[in-house]
């Protein structure tokens, strides 16, 4: 509680910092819990400072930033907890109460052709993470079969007799398929963050660091974009720093262009319509440290399943992916409503492909898949930051883990992503 505290009262003074001339508020994440209004409710933020008064190199932009946050998110197990194989069905659907902090430092040199924008901007900064796994919120409810994957156990609802439903578990009551027993997950080496500590809980404290340069040619107004931009970073978790044996390395490019094909304006230059083209390349490199583990937040933001959309988070995680997406967005009037500037409507078209290879996470078993989906994201967009609707992406390559009969899937969305 006195930790919760703390994060209370930063919160509270961000406000009144932000009206000094040299700081800056962040808002700088939002996740989601499917089971709470579909999604479509955010669950979890970041907010926070970032301080501009240093001028360390005339004429470019020098910031501080620090960041607090934390919410409620649903996750899954994708692998055997015991053999590192990857699942097909039974999965472990669970909760995670987190909070972090980040502390982040940046440098701005030479100009771009966007004004007021610095061509390359160096950073580095600190994670930190305070993470308990809990039951699902919806266990014991009355509701708990949900779609859950190839093999999982069949309930019959008098419609249809072969569902392909399952359980939600207990979280400390659970075995995949029959091929283990639930106390083996006190002693798993691949997901040791869901291991039990000495007080009974499944907690995890863990510390990164990262450094990266990012690049930036591109003038983005959201009804429009054109340029290129790209970020090369590098993240670490050394051995000894977090708890749960955490010990971990990633590295991580991303390269986007844009072009606006289409756009009309009216007389004071607000956007009628737009049409602009998105393509970016990405590619990840994430491996454990000597006998250290990744741990499951880590491994949600690289892995395929993550960045090819319509799959799931933390599936297809091998060390190695790459993948390129492709959009064509068509954004309406930014200014229908003078106080509403920013926030327009947008449906986004995409293609996205991708590959993986290598050792699933946190063991020595090999996999390699491609991976595609194409479809269209129709979202109000508030300030270009938030994009909030509803997804459909038909899977042409590759099938959903949760949903394998499925070949269209749909969900909620925040993020267009890049």
């Amino acid at each position: 509680m006195k930790k919760f505290g703390i994060v209370l009262v930063l919160l509270l003074l961000i406000p009144g910092l932000v009206f000094a001339s040299d700081f800056k508020f962040l808002f700088t994440e939002l996740g989601q819990h499917v089971e709470i209004l579909a999604g479509f409710l955010p669950t979890l933020t970041s907010v926070g400072v970032g301080y501009e008064g240093l001028n360390l190199v005339e004429g470019d932009l020098t910031q501080l930033q620090f960041t607090v946050g934390g919410g409620y998110t649903q996750r899954k197990v994708f692998q055997d907890p015991i053999t590192g194989a990857p699942l097909s069905g039974d999965l472990l659907v669970y909760d995670a109460i987190q909070g972090r902090c980040n502390l982040k430092f940046t440098q701005g040199f030479g100009d771009s052709w966007v004004e007021n924008t610095d061509l390359v901007t160096l950073y580095a900064g600190y994670e930190g993470r305070l993470e308990r796994n809990v039951t699902s919120m919806v266990y014991g409810t009355g509701t708990t079969y949900r779609l859950n994957g190839a093999g999982s156990t069949t309930v019959d609802d008098d419609t249809s007799p072969n569902d392909g439903l399952s359980p939600i578990p207990d979280i400390n009551n659970w075995s995949a398929t029959g091929a283990w027993t639930s106390t083996d997950l006190d002693d798993s080496s691949v997901y040791p963050d869901l291991n039990k500590d000495a007080n009974g809980n499944r907690s995890i404290v863990a510390n990164a660091f990262y450094t990266g340069a990012k690049f930036n040619y591109m003038e983005d107004k959201g009804v429009s974009s054109d340029g290129v931009k790209a970020d090369l970073s590098f993240k670490i978790s050394p051995l000894g720093l977090s708890s749960d044996n955490i010990a971990y390395y990633s590295a991580n490019l991303n390269i986007v262009g844009g072009t606006t094909l289409f756009q009309m304006q009216d007389k004071q230059d607000n956007n009628i319509i737009s049409i602009v083209a998105i393509d970016r390349f990405a590619i990840n490199y994430s491996d454990e440290l000597s006998t250290g583990s990744i741990p499951v937040y880590a491994q949600e933001g690289v892995s395929l399943g993550r960045r090819v959309r319509g799959f799931n988070t933390a599936s297809y995680n091998t060390n190695f992916n790459f993948v390129n997406n492709f959009d064509v967005r068509l954004s309406g009037p930014d200014e229908m409503i003078s106080f509403l500037r920013g926030v327009f409507v947008r449906v986004n078209f995409f293609y996205d492909i991708g590959y993986h290879s290598g050792e699933y996470f946190n063991s020595t078993i090999e996999g390699s898949d491609w991976l595609s989906s194409t479809g269209a994201q129709f979202t109000v967009s508030f300030f270009d930051f938030i994009d909030l609707g509803l997804e459909l992406s038909y899977l042409v390559l590759g099938e959903n883990i949760c949903q394998p009969n499925n070949k269209l899937i749909k969900g909620a969305t925040f993020f267009l992503d890049f």
